[in-house]
Parts: C-alpha cells; sequence; structure tokens
C-alpha cells in the first residue's frame, strides 16, 4: 500500500474513534437528571398524568378536592393531567408498582395511612414503600351526627345518657378500616377512660358503607349515630327537613369550629386521647412512586405552594367545604408520620373491630 493510502486509512480509523467517543458521551447523559452535561431534568411539563386516587365516588370528598387541584396543576405546569377513581387498594397497588416517571402519581387522604394501621391493607402499601408529597388540602368536616331527637345534644352527653340508662346501647354507623373507625375507636377509648368499661361496652359499632347507606341505617333505627361529613350531612340539619329524616351533628373532630356553625369540636366537650385534646383534621396529599426524581417532586411543591395562595383555588375549595393548605414535602413527611405514629398506641390497644361490633 502506498504512503499516502496508509495516513486515509489512519484518518478514518481515528475519526472512527472520536465518533464512538462522542456517541458514548451523548449516550450517558440521557439516562439521568444531572444538569451538568446540559440535559433536561425529569418533568411533568407535557405529560399525559394520570392521577389514581383512593376513591370509587366521582362525587366525595377525595376526588372534589384531587380534581380541584389537578386543574390548577395542569394548567401551572402544562401537562394533562386526569383523575382516576379506582378506589384504595388499587390506588395503592398502583403507587408501590408503577414506574417513576411521573405518568402516575396518587392522591390521597388518611386512609393511606390507616388503612394499614387498622389491618384492612397489607404492609407492603405502608407510607415507608412509596414517597409521602405535599399536602394540598384539609377538612374540617368530619362529624358525627344523630336524629334530631336522640335524647343528647352532644357526644359528651351522650356518655352521660349512657351512665344514667344502663339498658341502654348505642349503635355507631362507620367504615371499618378508615377516618371513621379511627374516630370511634378514639370516642370509645374515651368513654372506657371516663366512664369504666360498665359505659363503654354499650358504645358499639355498627358496620356499614357510603354516607347514603350510614344515613339510611340511622332512619331505619338500625343505629343511633353515624359518621360523616358536615357538608353531606346538613341538608338534613334544617329544621324544615321533615322530621323522620332530621338530623343534628353531635360534634366534629376539627381543632377549631367551622366558620359561621355551630357545631361542638370533640376537644372543647372535653374528649381526649392519651390524656390530650382529641383533634383530627382529614388532609389530603399527594403521593409518588418509589424513586420519583426529585426534579419532578420540586416542581410539585413549587406549584402547588403557589396554588394554595390562588385566591381562586382558596374559594373553589371553601365552596365544597375545605381549605386551602399547602406543607411541602419535606415537611408533610415529617406531620404525617408523626401523625401516623402518634394514633397508633391507641388503635394498638383498642379492642378489635369484631368486639366493638353490634350483633
Amino acid at each position: 500500500m502506498s504512503k499516502k493510502g496508509k495516513i486515509v486509512k489512519l484518518v478514518l480509523a481515528l475519526a472512527l474513534v472520536a465518533s464512538l467517543f462522542l456517541t458514548g458521551c451523548t449516550s450517558n447523559g440521557d439516562n439521568g437528571s444531572n444538569g451538568d452535561n446540559g440535559e433536561a431534568e425529569a418533568s411533568l411539563t407535557g405529560q399525559r398524568v394520570r392521577v389514581v386516587i383512593g376513591s370509587t365516588s366521582t362525587g366525595g370528598d377525595t376526588y372534589l378536592t384531587s380534581d380541584t387541584v389537578t386543574r390548577y396543576l395542569s394548567e401551572k405546569l402544562d401537562f394533562n393531567g386526569k383523575v382516576d377513581a379506582i378506589g384504595a387498594s388499587r390506588a395503592l397497588e398502583e403507587i408501590v408498582t408503577t414506574e417513576p416517571n411521573g405518568e402516575t402519581i396518587m392522591m390521597f387522604h388518611d386512609m393511606t395511612y390507616l388503612g394499614v394501621a387498622f389491618g384492612a391493607y397489607e404492609d407492603r402499601y405502608a407510607l415507608e414503600n412509596f414517597i409521602v408529597g405535599p399536602r394540598f388540602a384539609y377538612s374540617q368536616l368530619s362529624c358525627l351526627a344523630a336524629s334530631a331527637d336522640a335524647p343528647y345534644n352532644d357526644l359528651a352527653e351522650l356518655a352521660e345518657y349512657l351512665e344514667a340508662n344502663p339498658n341502654e346501647v348505642v349503635k355507631i354507623a362507620i367504615e371499618a378500616g378508615g377516618v371513621s373507625q379511627l374516630v370511634f375507636n378514639s370516642y370509645y377509648s374515651w368513654v372506657d377512660e371516663t366512664y369504666g368499661d360498665e359505659v363503654s361496652s354499650r358504645v358499639r359499632a355498627f358496620i356499614s358503607g357510603s354516607t347514603d347507606e350510614k344515613a339510611q341505617a340511622l332512619w331505619d333505627g338500625n343505629c343511633d349515630v353515624m359518621f360523616g361529613d358536615v357538608t353531606a350531612l346538613e341538608q338534613y340539619v334544617s329544621e324544615d327537613v321533615d322530621a323522620q329524616i332530621r338530623m343534628k351533628i353531635v360534634g366534629i373532630t376539627s381543632g377549631e369550629r367551622i366558620p359561621g356553625k355551630d357545631y361542638k369540636t370533640f376537644a372543647e366537650q372535653g374528649i381526649t386521647l392519651g390524656g390530650e385534646p382529641f383533634v383530627f383534621d382529614k388532609e389530603y396529599s399527594v403521593f409518588y412512586p418509589a424513586d420519583m426524581p426529585q426534579s419532578i417532586i420540586d416542581e410539585v411543591d413549587a406549584a402547588i405552594a403557589e396554588i394554595a395562595e390562588d385566591p381562586a383555588y382558596i374559594e373553589d375549595l371553601e365552596s365544597m367545604g375545605f381549605r386551602a393548605g399547602y406543607l411541602s414535602t419535606e415537611d408533610n413527611q415529617e406531620h404525617m408520620y408523626q401523625k401516623r405514629d402518634s394514633l397508633m398506641e391507641m388503635i394498638n390497644n383498642s379492642p378489635s373491630l369484631d368486639e366493638l361490633t353490634a350483633e
């Protein structure tokens, strides 16, 4: 081969090596979110985002709050978000198995950890197995209601009524494994500590389903008190309502009275848990699969922090009875773990629901 031909081959070989080297550098930057090589960080912008929720109802509190914040988030971050009401079991399964690419996130409330705490769901769905994101709303509306003609006007009077009437039993309609069971167990524990087993043994659970089903059980005389949300039950509180279905709110679990309402809180009635006033606001949060890119977590945090200050968002929530209440991912993680752990002693020490359920 001529000297000129050898030089040409050498130049081509060097060009090939350079090409492979540059290709390798480029491909190495595609699989991460490190901004040092100019690659874009992971983002929800431009994506179709499926928001699974722990409810099958499209008219309940979980859907209403999640749909509201999803609409605002979609506009703020320029993605196509859609709420999918698939229920608690399926939503939890999705969040522990889905790919952490931003295409699927979960929005739910305290049932997220309470279901596991009460044994309704497996330990694989514990908070430690996915990421607690920011809080975007909370509710002051959780309450217990009784028929309007009940011989007590609040929960403290109910305990006194049972003490004075040893043959009476009060059945409280709840759903197993969630917020309503927590509220029932907390009230039962307070009655037991304050009045003893002779009275608390006559506070019984009546296992039911939706708010409508619990209300029907109350009207049919199958229970005496029911768990629900103020917004759903206020239609039955008015004096204009037929006496057969009229109700009264006998206690709300929030730490403060609902503005403009006269419903007493558990705390101001003297109901305590572990020596402290019993307060429980239902809180609504975003949840991510494990290993979700930090860039997505950060952009959602920043967006919800802004949305929570938007007067239109605040008004939309308050028109449905909810409150805007942002907590960052970092703060909400600490808050939710502490909230869960503070309730575990009561949950673990309470009798099983089988023992507390009315025959």
